[in-house]
């Protein structure tokens, strides 16, 4: 019944899926940037990445930053996230009230009602703005060939996956990785926005089936702190912007108020 249901709801949502269409190519041929939350966002200066669109995946909208990009579009596409509550995940999962989704709610997405956020549809009975179009699974466009990325591989699995499918969708031919610290050897993991330089967690074979596929569509590279990549092409962020990196700790980057919203999350290290 479950398979069912899930195989019948882009049928039922068809009206609110279609809104999507609308981006298909619409950049074609163009430059962005997808800014992710991985650690290596401390040591770059955001206001060297404003020559082409950027699409902030997760909470960079809480950067200082922020306002120097050229951000039209946003993407905050994990599931059923828009309540008042959520379950941690985890071996000990917890129900919890999600601080955060209000504070970005109404510090990101009504105050930035001329931007478009590209949401998950498990919140629509919880989130509804003229500026959101709503994302489940496939893209569902039947001009979609049977050689489309979303054909041959699940695109919805992580923010990763979703953002670049999102830029191909959109026609994007170059797109550049920033904060996508998985894809540097060494990776780190933690957040730009926790304490600390992050730590050294090896990511072997880091969605190479997904790169190898996606390459046939667009130019990825990702830029790296110092490092190389395994699967995609990379550029160290001093090769790319002419600068060296310099480290900030997050209360440096974060106004305190979205700090303290950030610390409600079990798992999360900000002070």
């Amino acid at each position: 019944m479950k398979k069912v249901l899930k195989n019948l709801l882009p049928i039922i949502a068809r009206p609110i899926l279609s809104k999507l269409h609308k981006y298909k190519d619409m950049h074609k041929g163009e430059t962005c940037y997808l800014i992710g939350d991985g650690s290596s966002i401390k040591w770059f200066d955001l206001s060297l990445f404003k020559d082409a669109i950027a699409i902030p995946c997760g909470f960079i909208p809480f950067h200082r930053q922020f306002h120097e990009l050229n951000t039209p579009y946003l993407i905050l596409a994990e599931p059923f996230y828009f309540y008042p509550t959520d379950i941690t995940t985890g071996e000990s999962k917890k129900l919890i009230r999600n601080r955060i989704q209000k504070i970005y709610r109404k510090e990101v997405i009504d105050k930035y009602s001329n931007k478009e956020f590209f949401i998950n549809l498990s919140n629509y009975p919880s989130l509804r703005r003229n500026n959101i179009t709503y994302l489940y699974k496939d893209n569902y466009d039947e001009r979609l060939s049977n050689n489309y990325l979303s054909k041959r591989i699940e695109i919805d699995s992580g923010s990763l996956r979703i953002s670049i499918s999102m830029a191909i969708y959109m026609g994007f031919k170059n797109i550049s990785l920033i904060g996508f610290d998985y894809t540097h050897v060494p990776s780190r993991s933690l957040h730009w926005y926790e304490k600390g330089p992050g730590k050294f967690v090896p990511q072997p074979d880091y969605q190479k089936d997904f790169f190898e596929i996606a390459k046939d569509f667009s130019d990825i590279t990702t830029i790296t702190l110092d490092g190389a990549s395994d699967y995609i092409n990379s550029i160290t962020y001093k090769n790319y912007t002419g600068h060296d990196p310099i480290y900030h700790e997050n209360y440096e980057l974060v106004d305190e108020k979205y700090l303290n919203a950030l610390s409600s999350w079990p798992g999360y290290n900000i002070f």
